[in-house]
């Protein structure tokens, strides 16, 4: 299993040292938002690693390969989210590293950086990254590459407009006239009161939690998924 996440490291080198450029544009992109930069900068830029190692795994045709080895496919499976939270781990160190090197030199324009990164803003970001990956993964292992193409693209784009549009939704809250939209707000602001009255290291656990109910649910379905699939 280590064999397989080292090959996607090996195949990604020529992308990793795009991650702090991705890391410097998000801390300006989203300098207004509150640990919005790095929930974003890694859920951004973790998937486009990932599928970029999937893209790359398809040109080769590394998939039928890997199945005529005696591996398991519950290794190639686990290897995949495994390669995932490397990605995610390496995106957080070049997006601290970035940030200091802003922070050092004092660009005015990024006044946000001088606070530093809490513990509650990593687990946001990992928890972001992890409901990204928990439904591309199983709709991958169960369709491939090709087929799951478009469903990748969505996500992509989702993934960057959704951060942004959450911060906002309490705007629409008293403007809308839809009632099952504005309890939906209702209750993600309730419920965003109460995170907020939490220790960081309690909505830490609890974001923790979440990522770790979520993670195994998908490795689950892929497992599933790619124990029946034919090649």
């Amino acid at each position: 299993m280590v064999n397989l996440v080292l090959k996607d490291l090996l195949i990604l080198k020529r992308y990793l040292w795009l991650a702090p450029l991705y890391g410097l544009f998000a801390l300006y992109a989203f300098r207004t938002m509150p640990g919005g930069a790095l929930s974003v900068g890694t859920v951004v830029v973790t998937y486009m690693l990932m599928l970029q190692a999937i893209t790359q795994d398809d040109k080769n045709n590394s998939e039928i390969m890997l199945n005529s080895l005696p591996l398991r496919r519950k290794d190639i499976v686990l290897a995949k989210y495994l390669s995932v939270f490397l990605y995610a781990a390496l995106v957080i160190l070049f997006f601290l590293l970035a940030r200091g090197v802003v922070t050092v030199i004092g660009i005015g324009m990024i006044p946000i950086l001088i606070s530093p990164i809490s513990l509650e803003e990593i687990a946001s970001a990992l928890v972001a990254m992890v409901i990204l990956i928990s439904i591309y993964l199983p709709i991958y292992f169960k369709f491939g590459y090709l087929r799951s193409r478009m469903v990748g693209s969505i996500l992509f784009i989702a993934s960057i407009f959704l951060l942004p549009m959450v911060s906002i939704m309490h705007v629409y809250d008293r403007g809308t006239r839809n009632s099952i939209l504005r309890n939906i707000i209702a209750f993600l602001g309730r419920l965003g009161n109460w995170l907020q009255t939490q220790a960081d290291w309690q909505f830490a656990s609890y974001m923790l939690a979440l990522a770790l109910i979520l993670t195994t649910a998908s490795v689950f379905l892929s497992l599933r998924f790619y124990a029946r699939r034919e090649f």
